[in-house]
C-alpha cells in the first residue's frame, strides 16, 4: 500500500515538484506510522492516552505517598515530564528502525531517506499533541489558570520538536552502519530519564552541580514547559535562547551526520 501510494506521487508530480513530492511523502509515512503503532491493538490510538497515565500513577504513588515528595501540584509536574518524556523516547526509537524497515520501499521508488526519519517524528508529535489534550483537561480539573507564560510553551515544543530531530538523524545515520547503537540508545535513555527533571525538580541538585546538570537540553527544555503551563514562570530571555541555541546546534549536527551515512544506506539496506 505505502508502495503504491509513494509510487502514485512520484509519477503525478513534474520534476520541478521536488518539495511538493517529498512533502506528501513525509504525509503519507507519518500517517502510516502512526497507524501501524496501533495495529491489532484492542483499544487502538487509546493506549498513546493511556500509557502515560499507568506511567503518572505508578510514579505518583512512588514519589508522592511513599517518599513523600512535597511539590505544587505534583500530578501535573509529573504528567506533562512522563508526556514530552515519551515523545523523546518514541520518536528516537522509531526513528531508529525507520529506514532500515522500509528498505524495500526504498530499493523500489527513489526518494530522500530524510524523509523516513521526520515521518517517524512526525507519528510521535501526533501522539504528543494527543496526550496534551489530555493534560489540559487535568489542568481544568485541578483549576489551574494560563498566565503569559504559557505563550512560551509553543515555542519549547518546537525547540523539542528540533532537538529530538536531531537526535533521530544521527541514531538514524549510525544505526545504518553499526546496528548496535539501538541498544546503546537504549541504556543511554535509561540513564537520561534520571538525569532529567521528569519525577524530580532541579531544585534537588547540588547547587554545585546544577550548572552542568542544565546543560542537558531535555532538562531545559521540561523546567521551561512546566515553568510556562503549571506555574506561570517567565524565564530570562538568556535562558530561553541558551536552549534555542543547543536544540539549533544538535539538529545541524544531526544533519550532517545523517548525511555522511546517506550515501551506505543503499549497500547496507
Amino acid at each position: 500500500m505505502a508502495v503504491k501510494k509513494a509510487f502514485d506521487y512520484l509519477k503525478s508530480l513534474r520534476p520541478d515538484d521536488k518539495l511538493k513530492k517529498e512533502l506528501n511523502i513525509i504525509w503519507e509515512f507519518t500517517i502510516q506510522d502512526f497507524k501501524l503503532k496501533y495495529k491489532n491493538s484492542v483499544i487502538g490510538y487509546f493506549w498513546s492516552l493511556l500509557n502515560p497515565l499507568l506511567m503518572l500513577l505508578t510514579l505518583y504513588v512512588v514519589f508522592s505517598i511513599i517518599m513523600k515528595l512535597e511539590i505544587p501540584y505534583y500530578q501535573l509536574f509529573l504528567l506533562l515530564g512522563i508526556i514530552l518524556w515519551n515523545f523523546i523516547s518514541e520518536s528516537t526509537n522509531a526513528s531508529i528502525d525507520s529506514i532500515i524497515s522500509k528498505g524495500n520501499i526504498i530499493r523500489k521508488i527513489r526518494f530522500p531517506a530524510y524523509t523516513m526519519v521526520i515521518s517517524a517524528c512526525l507519528a510521535s508529535l501526533i501522539s504528543l499533541f494527543l496526550n496534551l489534550v489530555v493534560f489540559s483537561i487535568f489542568m481544568i480539573a485541578f483549576r489551574v489558570k494560563l498566565g503569559i507564560a504559557s505563550l512560551l510553551f509553543p515555542l519549547y515544543l518546537f525547540e523539542l520538536a528540533i532537538l529530538v530531530c536531531g537526535i533521530s538523524f544521527i541514531l538514524c545515520g549510525v544505526y545504518v552502519k553499526f546496528r548496535d547503537i539501538k541498544y546503546i540508545w537504549n541504556f543511554l535513555l535509561l540513564l537520561l530519564f534520571w538525569l532529567s527533571p521528569i519525577v524530580y525538580p532541579e531544585s534537588r541538585i547540588p547547587i554545585a552541580y546544577r550548572k552542568w546538570y542544565m546543560l542537558n537540553p531535555l532538562a531545559r527544555l521540561i523546567n521551561g514547559s512546566r515553568d510556562s503551563l503549571i506555574y506561570s514562570y517567565l524565564p530570562e530571555v538568556k535562558q530561553v535562547l541558551i536552549t534555542s541555541i543547543i536544540c539549533i546546534a544538535v539538529l545541524l549536527i544531526g544533519i550532517r551526520v545523517f548525511k555522511k551515512f546517506t550515501p551506505l544506506i543503499a549497500e547496507e539496506i
